[in-house]
């Protein structure tokens, strides 16, 4: 049982390796890290919620979206790897969060507005969420699910098996562990790749917006606000995006490398 469900497990790793990424990032040094921490330190929280009517939340939106479109299509069309149609909507939500979900759709919360981004910040989040479908991490995440399943379901329905072999109800015990497992192993399979991803995306957003000629430092206090607004400074296995200080670094990173080479994209994955 032992060395089946190593290796069952050996396949979950071999998988949680994969970078799910289109695109080489350029790396970051634990010196920056700490530099972003400091930074992160040595300001006040998180954003504010303020009243704002549904006419100001659609405007504020809807100007963001038309700064970055024309950049963000030609972006989309020179990778030539996912959708570059995509449609808009405002949830109710008062967080400060967005998705990007099936058939190009972008949700967005009117918490954005309510929280007080600035213009350059509400363009990063939704061309964040347009470089997720661009890069087709939508599709991807969904077949990186369904591998996580499977290997998951072999894990605990193999290891399950031969605990009870024998026993009056063992059938039903294998049954509820292959759910679980496969429950467990989309989970993994899923957020083994999301911080390669949703660096990409920070990544091609923060091209978009360069593109599109938005002010990328106006555009980072996005990061740092989102920073300051958690406790957590280190990203870990079981996170979906990149923590406070990773993400503000990487952020740097990427603007760094976007500036210097005048808005070209970088090089493929290998």
């Amino acid at each position: 049982m032992g060395r089946r469900a190593l290796l069952a497990l050996s396949g979950l790793l071999l998988l949680g390796g994969c970078s799910g990424a289109v695109h080489q990032l350029p790396p970051v040094s634990t010196d920056q890290v700490a530099a972003a921490l400091a930074e992160v330190r040595s300001g006040g929280g998180g954003a504010m919620l303020r009243a704002v009517s549904d006419d100001e939340v659609r405007t504020a939106l809807r100007e963001a979206v038309r700064r970055i479109d024309a950049a963000a299509s030609q972006v989309c069309r020179e990778m030539n790897v996912g959708t570059c149609q995509w449609k808009f909507a405002i949830s109710r939500e008062h967080s400060l969060n967005a998705g990007a979900l099936d058939g190009g759709l972008v949700v967005l919360n009117r918490g954005l507005v309510e929280n007080g981004l600035g213009e350059e910040e509400l363009c990063i989040v939704i061309a964040h969420e347009i470089a997720h479908h661009a890069a087709n991490h939508v599709v991807q995440g969904r077949r990186n699910a369904a591998i996580g399943a499977t290997v998951g379901a072999v894990l605990l329905g193999v290891a399950t098996a031969a605990i009870a072999s024998g026993q009056r109800d063992g059938a039903y015990a294998v049954h509820n562990a292959v759910q679980i497992g496969m429950r467990t192993g989309a989970m993994i399979g899923h957020l083994s790749f999301s911080k390669e991803q949703e660096r990409e995306a920070d990544y091609l957003g923060a091209l978009i917006l360069y593109r599109a000629g938005v002010d990328l430092d106006k555009a980072r206090g996005l990061y740092l606000t989102m920073a300051r607004s958690t406790e957590r400074n280190e990203t870990n296995i079981l996170d979906s995006h990149p923590i406070g200080p990773d993400r503000l670094a990487a952020w740097d990173r990427a603007v760094a490398e976007i500036r210097a080479s005048n808005g070209r994209l970088p090089p493929r994955a290998r």
